[in-house]
């Protein structure tokens, strides 16, 4: 059976669209009948799923004329193609306060348009819910529901075909609402009375009706459109940092999100409802009145300062920024709240305000540039300026820049903060101060803070301590090479003696003298390396024949290690053979001393580059990384429980440091805690071209 649609405002009326909204103005029931069955019938003729959401008369009324008509209803009940349901039941299920909620809507229609999609055909809707809301006078509420119907459309594919009585419509008071149900529908179907028009009024009635109809897909775009960009504010709002929260003009919390329950410690469901002033210290409730006296003149306040309280009773400090809410007439109906948590910030700057003020340690600050902006009094009272001088005389005071500016940019280019460093800065009676300073980066923005220490009394007391020793280690070293002397003549006088006890003793001796010697000579190097005195005799030296004889005179005093030697450089360096072998031997002796347990040396001379490298390698306690820089300063020693036994000055690695960066080379160690260690040291090789050809010592050396 093929029927088609009667009534329709165009001539020529084309296939309907998947997705059609049809309004019906109907004069009378008999028109609205014979519409709707028209509808429906052409719907069960092409076996499409038919849904009737109307009123039981309605329903009695329709099912009679498409029976009069031929169709078996039951059959089509039984094959899921004619479904009917109550349109008040309909209706009930998804209102909220008398409005149609879009999510329930969902719920209760999705599940009949689904079980239609599952036979793979067209679905077609006659719904009466629209005309139930307008008799009972919420006509807002049924242009809300075709606005409902219009989304779901977006998303879903059927024909819809919606039916208002033409009398509810008149008067001028409706006209408003009626143009806004035809902005609603796609296609409109007139009532009977349309007809009787002429021609030219007829066209005219049409026209305007059509493009009321054909606005409305522009306006469900815009709506989308503006739907989606609520999405992105309120995902921003959800994810932001911020305590973000809304509330009427009477106080009461409308909107919370994520960041306030983190902050404050209430959740959502505690909230919603409740009085901001939960939020409020007792000595602050009189804030809420004085800032919705400013929200009421249209003002808004930013970044205050203010404590308010947590849930478990705690203070926080924080900075809010308070807005008035208007709606579409511009008229302020709320007030919207960013609180940002600043108390971690806060008691930061004031612990570094209070570090600032302190008299304990000189401070300032400087930009990336190097350019000071702030010191603290410590720091003036060290370069000796009161703090109107500093202020009056930058130009003068630029002398601490020139001396510190080249630390700030060294952290500025290593982004990151250095190890402290001596240095000097002029004191202004233009005296030297001996600093130690250190820099760090306390800002993206290029801010830079360095903490600036007097070691003026440290290096005068090293001073004279360099002093003391030098002047004993030169009175020791007359008596001691008297007693040297004295006691070869007695081993001369006493060899032919058969008296082993007295010589088992002067050798004794005699091995204690040479262990004073040692002492001596290093305290004397130290002292003259404090002067830049230390003799060097600068000549061409093989440094395989160099590690060979060190190894071999070192082998001999001992009978609990075995040196090894593997590989050769083939190399030649330039420069005093005496303290590169003195160097040698202080590595091997170390060596032996701390791997008591291990009984194999490994010396490996070879050559990188344009370097000659000597490595000289134990099996031994090892040495944790915290001290592998440490041990090349004077005096240091390494005070792990296990070495205890090993009593020394702990000169002597800081001299041969001292002697190896004299030949432009480098010594450095690679070990772990009782893993072995392993020395390098590194020389430039000698350019055969350039090597002198007899020993020179360098003038400045002389002393």
């Amino acid at each position: 059976m093929t029927r088609t649609l009667r009534g329709f405002s165009a001539p020529q009326q084309p296939e309907p669209l998947t997705r059609t909204h049809l309004v019906q103005f109907s004069e009378d029931e008999a028109s609205l009948i014979d519409a709707v069955s028209t509808f429906i019938g052409a719907g069960l003729a092409a076996e499409e799923v038919c849904i009737l959401i109307t009123t039981p008369s309605h329903l009695q009324s329709l099912e009679q004329r498409l029976q009069a008509e031929g169709f078996d209803l039951a059959l089509a009940r039984d094959s899921g193609i004619f479904i009917s349901r109550d349109a008040a039941m309909t209706l009930e299920c998804f209102l909220i306060d008398g409005e149609p909620d879009p999510i329930r809507f969902a719920e209760v229609i999705k599940p009949l348009i689904e079980e239609a999609g599952q036979r793979n055909c067209r679905v077609r809707i006659f719904g009466e819910m629209v005309a139930l809301l307008w008799a009972q006078g919420k006509r807002t509420a049924a242009v809300r529901l075709e606005a409902v119907w219009n989304e779901f459309l977006t998303r879903s594919s059927f024909l819809l075909f919606c039916a208002y009585p033409i009398q509810a419509m008149s008067g001028s008071r409706h006209e408003a609402q009626f143009t806004q149900i035809c902005r609603q529908h796609s296609h409109i179907v007139l009532p009977e009375s349309y007809t009787r028009l002429s021609e030219r009024e007829r066209g005219q009635a049409f026209a305007l009706l059509q493009q009321k109809a054909h606005s409305l897909e522009a306006e469900i775009a815009e709506r989308k459109a503006a739907e989606q960009h609520l999405r992105v504010l309120a995902s921003i709002v959800e994810s932001s940092d911020d305590a973000i929260l809304s509330k009427d003009l009477d106080g009461f919390i409308t909107s919370w999100n994520n960041a306030a329950e983190r902050i404050y410690g209430y959740s959502e469901q505690e909230m919603i409802g409740q009085h901001v002033t939960i939020l409020f210290p007792h000595d602050r409730h009189k804030e809420y009145e004085q800032i919705m006296e400013c929200i009421r003149r249209d003002e808004r306040i930013e970044h205050y300062e203010t404590r308010r309280r947590r849930k478990d009773g705690t203070e926080l400090l924080v900075s809010i920024t308070i807005s008035p809410v208007k709606d579409e007439a511009g008229v302020i109906c709320g007030v919207s709240s960013i609180a940002r948590d600043i108390t971690k910030q806060r008691l930061l700057a004031d612990q570094s305000q209070q570090l600032f003020a302190s008299n304990l340690i000189g401070i300032f600050l400087a930009d990336r540039a190097g350019t000071l902006q702030e010191v603290n009094q410590a720091f003036l009272d060290l370069v000796g300026y009161t703090r109107a001088e500093w202020q009056a005389e930058m130009e003068r005071a630029s002398f601490a820049a020139s001396h510190l500016r080249p630390l700030v940019l060294q952290t500025s280019q290593e982004h990151s903060s250095n190890a402290p460093q001596e240095t000097v800065i002029p004191h202004k009676s233009g005296r030297a101060i001996p600093v130690l300073v250190a820099v760090t980066c306390i800002s993206h923005g290029g801010t830079y803070i360095g903490f600036v220490l007097d070691i003026s009394e440290r290096k005068e007391l090293e001073q004279r301590k360099d002093t003391f020793i030098g002047m004993a280690s030169h009175e020791l070293k007359t008596p001691v090479t008297c007693l040297k002397g004295c006691l070869t003549l007695l081993q001369r006088l006493l060899a032919n003696q058969d008296n082993e006890k007295v010589l088992r003793n002067l050798t004794r001796m005699d091995a204690q003298i040479e262990k004073l010697t040692k002492l001596i000579n290093d305290l004397l190097d130290i002292s003259r390396m404090q002067t830049g005195k230390l003799i060097y005799r600068e000549e061409e030296i093989e440094v395989d024949a160099l590690v060979q004889d060190v190894v071999e005179s070192v082998q001999e005093t001992t009978m609990t290690h075995q040196l090894q030697i593997r590989g050769a450089s083939r190399a030649f360096v330039l420069g005093d053979r005496d303290r590169l072998g003195q160097v040698l031997i202080n590595l091997l002796t170390n060596a032996m001393k701390y791997s008591p347990d291990a009984h194999l040396v490994i010396v490996h001379p070879s050559t990188e580059g344009r370097q000659v490298l000597i490595s000289v390698q134990d099996f031994g306690l090892g040495i944790a990384k915290e001290h592998h820089h440490k041990i090349f300063e004077r005096f240091y020693q390494v005070t792990d429980q296990a070495e205890k036994t090993y009593p020394g000055l702990g000169i002597g690695l800081t001299i041969s440091s001292e002697i190896v960066k004299r030949h432009q080379g480098r010594l450095w160690v690679e070990s772990e805690r009782g893993q072995g260690a392993i020395f390098y040291l590194s020389l430039p090789l000698l350019q055969r071209a350039d090597h002198p050809t007899e020993p020179t010592e360098t003038a400045s050396e002389k002393g």
